[in-house]
């Protein structure tokens, strides 16, 4: 019964040979160290190879904060091989800030991954770049929705010069309440460093879609993106 009530609440189409990402738009309000940063639109859509995907997110800023911080704009090109997020391309870019701009080239065969800042560097299998990580762990969750103790996953998040190994758990369930409205949610929670954790707040009822992100650092939050429509 457990895994016949999981199976119904998928997204995805579970019986064909790779799950299918539905495509989505969102709306988020985004803030950076307690500043409110503006709205972002999140955009999930098919890419012209089947199986693959365009992740984007475009913030908005609005005001004295636009003109300061500017309007920063991610991209994480994907697809999915046996059951897991594969990235093959990433971009960072933000017209206001050009030096904090990058892009990443995942090269599977070579096992490198290349980035314009810095020399090709040996690419882990479970690599994701850090705005693609959103959907690794949303799948990663789909995955272990039948099971009583999922354990821990880990993903090694790739940045311009840089590698970080992240381990998730899924923390529990809560009830949260958003500007979108009131949720049922999965948290999943950054597990492996007591001072810095990522969480993630997936909501059943949006296709397992985060409704809320959080970056938090010794106690204070870094980052948040709460689903604003």
């Amino acid at each position: 019964m457990r895994i016949l009530m999981a199976s119904l609440l998928l997204p995805f189409a579970v019986h064909a040979a790779e799950p299918v990402l539905p495509e989505l738009t969102a709306q988020y309000t985004v803030e950076w160290g307690g500043m409110s940063l503006g709205d972002a639109a999140v955009t999930l859509k098919a890419a012209e190879t089947p199986g693959c995907y365009r992740y984007e997110s475009a913030t908005k800023p609005i005001g004295m904060v636009r003109w300061i911080y500017g309007s920063p704009y991610e991209r994480s090109e994907f697809c999915i091989e046996k059951n897991r997020v594969v990235p093959k391309h990433f971009v960072f870019s933000n017209p206001k800030r050009e030096k904090d701009g990058f892009t990443l080239d995942f090269d599977w065969t070579a096992k490198t991954v290349s980035s314009n800042r810095a020399s090709p560097r040996p690419l882990p299998d479970n690599a994701q770049d850090r705005f693609g990580l959103q959907q690794a762990v949303r799948l990663w969750v789909l995955q272990n929705l039948d099971k009583k103790d999922p354990g821990t996953v880990e993903f090694t998040m790739v940045e311009d010069d840089r590698m970080k190994v992240y381990k998730f758990a899924i923390a529990g369930r809560e009830k949260l309440k958003v500007p979108a409205g009131e949720f049922d949610t999965v948290l999943v929670q950054r597990v492996d460093d007591p001072k810095k954790t990522s969480k993630f707040w997936l909501a059943p009822s949006r296709d397992y879609m985060p409704v809320k992100v959080e970056q938090i650092k010794n106690g204070d939050s870094q980052f948040r993106m709460v689903l604003k429509s």
